[in-house]
């Protein structure tokens, strides 16, 4: 499959996810109260800090491994289950502790749920890992968006029950089955593989600094809410819960949708000896012109958007919206640093950023908490700032990409961010007085927004003009329509794949 149809395919699944999830959230807002859902967010924060060791460091290794035999995937299936199974019983035994120190016992309840939850990705492991490698994303688009309903479903018909917290936990852990359920289906030879242990020193070496890396940047992310929930109330730490999670749609959706098949693509170039600093540099202005106009859209409608959809009891969380997606768009002028990095088996680097990070962080807010919870979520883009001068010294070092073409991208992504925000403003200014006013000025100011952002791509010739070109050409030749202004950029090697 050819990169950008990878991406294409991998971002419509991650897209259409969140527009479940965010459809879901809006329901659960009206169904339990910041304190309720409060107990679920400090249970998945607690889950997420270790939860990803459990297959993320060994599916990095097999991934971007140039060659996929049977006993490396036998013991990296071993491994896997190995973890998933002491991250179980380490989760059950911290739902005790987390219940007396928050002093709260849905919190603890919540997470003995989550914690059987993390058994199902490792019994699937082998079989995603066949679906990742042949970069079948259409198959991992039906598997993630029937596991997103199921798991909508669960939560909304639980929640209207009364279940409280539970009925968020009960959502997560039936979407945990079925993932694991269909992904077997789709490969249901990896039923045949056999777990072993043998031979898994190799992946011990590569997995030991991954995971370690994966757990300070886990803590790096699940900190704040850990903090806020114990020095400010669990009600505040669901509302900064909120604010995270939507922001997080950009990356979780643009982002991340891009990139999950990067790391394959990159492992072959690697193997082949190819240079990476080009399409590193490609896929930093890629990122950024996607995601800042988006960031910047978000930030000046988060207020009166998340009042309307949400209710005045969720108002705070459109306030903490604003700093956290500066902090967002700050950190993705790295671009795809991760991949790079464990592409290049740098997983020694990787460790002291992600931790050099963590600690930042987690020393800003704690001093930012002394003032309050308004000045502890303003430290974040000083974390982002932190984060991103990390990254781009050690890529500098790593694969020694070039400093102006890295000014180019951003400066073209910032002239494709800038000239979209009249429209939202004037919209935002003028249309503030009721529920069916503020959506339309949303709405009509996005999508205005959008006409004049990709025009904008043409005229200053930036890297996403190429992928609208494609995506344009397709449809075109679906429509029997084949002249388009050849004036666009040619197809570059990023988009070649």
């Amino acid at each position: 499959m050819r990169l950008r149809q990878a991406i294409l395919s991998s971002a419509v699944q991650q897209n259409a996810t969140l527009l479940l999830f965010f459809a879901t959230g809006v329901v659960i807002a009206h169904l339990l109260t910041p304190r309720q859902a409060g107990s679920y967010s400090i249970a998945i924060a607690a889950a997420g800090t270790v939860a990803d060791l459990k297959d993320t460091a060994l599916g990095s290794y097999v991934v971007s491994s140039p060659k996929l035999d049977n006993s490396l995937l036998s013991a990296a299936f071993g491994l896997s289950l190995t973890i998933a199974v002491c991250l179980t019983v380490g989760l059950f035994g911290l739902s005790f502790v987390l219940t007396a120190f928050y002093g709260d016992a849905a919190l603890g309840h919540s997470l003995r749920i989550l914690a059987f939850a993390q058994l199902c990705p490792a019994v699937a492991f082998p079989a995603t890992m066949r679906l990742m490698r042949a970069m079948r994303f259409g198959a991992l688009l039906a598997i993630g968006l029937v596991a997103a309903s199921c798991q909508s479903a669960v939560s909304i018909t639980l929640a209207a029950l009364g279940y409280g917290a539970d009925a968020l936990a009960w959502g997560y852990f039936a979407s945990a089955v079925i993932t694991a359920a269909m992904t077997i289906a789709c490969k249901p030879d990896a039923l045949r593989l056999p777990p072993t242990l043998a031979g898994s020193r190799r992946l011990l070496a590569f997995g030991g600094w991954t995971s370690a890396t994966l757990l300070v940047g886990s803590a790096a992310l699940s900190g704040p809410e850990l903090m806020i929930g114990r020095a400010v109330g669990l009600a505040n730490a669901a509302l900064f819960s909120r604010a995270q999670n939507l922001v997080s749609f950009v990356r979780n959706g643009l982002v991340l949708g891009m990139t999950r098949p990067l790391l394959p693509n990159l492992g072959e170039r690697e193997s082949r000896g190819v240079d990476l600093a080009p399409i590193y540099g490609s896929f930093v202005e890629t990122m950024t012109g996607l995601a800042w106009p988006v960031y910047a859209l978000l930030a000046i409608w988060a207020e009166p958007i998340v009042r309307t959809i949400y209710g005045e009891a969720w108002r705070a969380t459109g306030v903490m919206m604003i700093p956290i997606a500066i902090a967002h768009a700050v950190t993705l002028t790295a671009g795809p640093y991760y991949d790079i990095l464990i592409v290049k088996r740098r997983q020694r680097l990787l460790f002291a950023c992600e931790a050099a990070v963590c600690v930042f962080t987690i020393v800003m807010l704690g001093a930012g908490l002394k003032l309050g919870i308004e000045a502890a979520i303003w430290t974040l883009p000083v974390s982002g700032i932190f984060f991103a001068a990390c990254y781009l010294a050690v890529l500098r070092s790593v694969i020694g990409y070039d400093p102006g073409r890295l000014f180019t991208a951003w400066a073209r992504s910032l002239a494709a961010t800038l000239v979209v925000l009249p429209v939202p403003l004037a919209f935002r200014h003028v249309l503030t007085q009721g529920p069916t006013e503020i959506l339309f000025g949303f709405v009509a100011s996005s999508a205005i927004s959008v006409a004049i952002w990709v025009v904008a791509l043409t005229f200053i010739r930036h890297e996403l003009s190429v992928h609208v070109r494609g995506l344009i050409e397709d449809l075109s030749r679906s429509i029997g329509v084949s002249a388009y202004p050849r004036f666009l950029p040619q197809p570059t090697e990023t988009d070649r794949g």
